[in-house]
């Protein structure tokens, strides 16, 4: 009985599942900050993108490169 009684106060006093939980609570939230950005300014970026490469396919000869 003494050694089931000094398992459970061991339990008790053991903090790694305590440490991950907080880990995993960090990472849910940094996650969640993520997506709400990427939702906020997903579309400009790909705008912006789409934009430059539109300059690109028309601003740039790519006819002339150098041989070499």
């Amino acid at each position: 009985m003494e050694n089931v009684k000094n398992l459970l106060i061991s339990l008790h006093n053991d903090e790694d599942g305590a440490t991950a939980t907080e880990y995993i609570i960090l990472l849910v939230l940094i996650a969640c900050f993520v997506i709400m950005i990427v939702k906020a300014f997903g579309g400009t970026v790909a705008k912006k993108f789409q934009d430059a490469n539109t300059d690109v396919k028309t601003n740039v000869d790519f006819s002339s490169r150098p041989t070499g």
